[in-house]
């Protein structure tokens, strides 16, 4: 009975495939917009988390 009132409370579960596709589509379109402003000249790269990345990589 409770997993019932659990499910009502906190709306409709979506499933793995939905979850998978929305990640998907969301990193696709953070990639078109990265894109764009690499075409365009207007994208800045972090320094910081550039080097942090290349320093947790060789750890």
């Amino acid at each position: 009975m409770s997993n019932d009132n659990e499910n009502k409370e906190s709306g409709r579960k979506r499933s793995l495939t939905s979850l998978t596709l929305a990640w998907l589509s969301e990193k696709l379109r953070r990639a078109e917009e990265i894109k764009e402003k690499v075409h365009s000249g207007a994208y800045q790269v972090d320094s910081e988390k550039l080097a942090a990345s290349m320093v947790n990589k060789d750890r």
